[in-house]
């Protein structure tokens, strides 16, 4: 778990120093060609969302029970399988080049680098669906520590290439070739420690063996929907830019939603531990146990999560200004606002899927994700007509709140026997006071001391802080929670004191 959080703190801290580099130095019409490469290319890789979830349980399931010829069996059709997927990637990425680009509005100046560098990014993608049969049994060995070092390493190997590349005035070709060279670089580590890890894998190329593949494609055919259905929903709104509006506009919406990302991408880092929970304690029987899980677990996420939404709402057009320029401030930063509403009120459903992952049931989830796809893309392209790229976010915004704000949420407190009055009394009440006192303490600064850097940004965020603690304190928490952080507390300082006592005793003499 710490390393999932270094990783993730790594990838945040490159995203934030690197975004505004690029964007500078690419223009908006190149950067959001790049924003558009990376769409079109990343539906591509949506069936391997599922696969590799399986391949993960599956390795570590054999390893367990020391199989090494299953183990073998396993791996040997996994990558005759995504060797298949990689050659259709190949022709997939030719056929957009060649055929959907012209029909986008790319600026004809642009569509040869344009063709070009999607080509590269389908050569990045078959080559990650060649290797993900390395990088998913580190998975499935519990090595998220060579996992996540060698996937720090690549993004620190690409920021480095990037600057270099882009400060000597080469364009986006070479930004995409300096994405495939770290790419590969990473995927040669992972087959060493691979290697070094398993010295019995042994592979043999012939006929894909059904009884292993049949197991993996059942666990992984819930879970490929799901990503479907979520790339969609979150990552279409480039394409359907890209359909009806200049290209360059994609730029003013991939930063506001950026911001939005990395705060979903936070939550869902926080929250994914109930899986294991709930499976743990339907397993021994404790329902009301798992009932108690939604709303305990619902209350501190959401704790969390409005932080951030009250964060993006008070200061996100601040923010931007700061940290990318106040040419992107105005227009991004009303991107923000409209997604970070959506993301406010669809969030009471993160626990919820997290836990019915953990029970196996993905039903629910697979069909509430397909309906919020739909109504998204349709109201986006809807609405991008008439109100451009903020038309496309108030229609993410609009599905996420209808289907994950309230059909949702109502269906999984229907499965967990939870009412909503219990529901809004244990998780929701108990964060609004802390969240409206962050929104004003916040404000209050900002009209007192307006924002013109990095500094009286921090010190918004700060008095905001000095605001939320104390009814967090208060209200966020209950008695009981109090009083084991205030035991917590007095225990770390009890050992503290005694460590002091014993240094402070001088050595006996002999």
């Amino acid at each position: 778990m710490l390393s999932n959080w270094f990783g993730l703190a790594a990838n945040l801290v490159i995203s934030f120093f690197m975004a505004p580099f690029i964007v500078h130095k690419l223009g908006n019409s190149s950067y959001g060609l790049w924003a558009l490469m990376l769409q079109l290319t990343g539906y591509m890789g949506v069936v391997d969302v599922g696969l590799r979830s399986a391949l993960v349980r599956f390795v570590s399931r054999l390893r367990a029970q020391n199989d090494q010829d299953g183990l073998n069996e396993l791996m040997s059709s996994t990558l005759q399988l995504y060797s298949g997927f990689a050659l259709l990637c190949l022709l997939g990425g030719s056929f957009l080049a060649f055929f959907a680009l012209p029909h986008l509005h790319v600026p004809p100046a642009l569509l040869l680098q344009a063709r070009n560098t999607l080509l590269i990014a389908s050569v990045i993608l078959a080559s990650d669906f060649v290797f993900a049969t390395f990088q998913g049994s580190l998975a499935g060995l519990s090595r998220w520590d060579l996992r996540n070092l060698i996937s720090t390493g690549v993004l620190i190997l690409r920021a480095g290439l990037t600057f270099a590349m882009l400060s000597r005035g080469h364009g986006l070709v070479t930004l995409a070739l300096v994405q495939l060279f770290a790419s590969l670089t990473g995927h040669v580590f992972e087959v060493y420690f691979v290697r070094r890890l398993l010295p019995g894998l042994r592979f043999s190329w012939g006929h894909l063996r059904k009884k292993v593949l049949r197991p993996i494609f059942s666990h992984s055919a819930y879970s490929m929907l799901i990503g479907l259905g979520v790339g969609i929903n979150y990552e279409v709104d480039s394409i359907v830019i890209a359909a009806f509006l200049p290209v360059q506009e994609i730029t003013f919406y991939v930063i506001g939603f950026n911001l939005i990302k990395y705060l979903r991408d936070l939550i869902n880092a926080s929250s994914m531990i109930v899986a294991p929970m709930a499976s743990h304690l339907d397993a021994q029987g404790h329902s009301r146990g798992v009932s108690q899980l939604l709303t305990r677990g619902s209350k501190y996420t959401l704790l969390l999560a409005y932080l951030g939404c009250a964060s993006l709402l008070c200061l996100g057009t601040d923010f931007i200004r700061v940290w990318m320029g106040n040419a992107y401030a105005m227009r991004s930063g009303k991107v923000v606002v409209i997604l970070a509403i959506g993301l406010f009120f669809s969030l009471t459903e993160n626990i919820g899927a997290h836990l019915l992952f953990g029970l196996g049931k993905h039903g629910l989830n697979v069909w509430c994700t397909g309906a919020e796809a739909v109504l998204n893309l349709t109201a986006s392209i809807f609405l991008v007509r008439h109100y451009g790229i903020y038309g496309v976010a108030a229609g993410t915004g609009l599905a996420a709140v209808l289907v994950r704000g309230w059909f949702f949420p109502s269906a999984v407190l229907k499965i967990f026997h939870v009412t909503w009055k219990e529901y809004l009394t244990k998780s929701i009440a108990p964060t609004v006071g802390p969240t409206l006192a962050f929104a004003a303490g916040s404000l209050w600064t900002r009209h007192f001391v307006p924002i013109h850097g990095y500094a009286t940004l921090c010190l918004a965020g700060i008095v905001g802080l000095f605001f939320y603690l104390p009814l967090l304190w208060f209200l966020g928490l209950e008695v009981a929670e109090r009083d084991r952080i205030k035991d917590k507390l007095n225990g770390l300082l009890r050992k503290r004191a005694e460590k002091t006592a014993i240094a402070d005793v001088p050595p006996a003499r002999v």
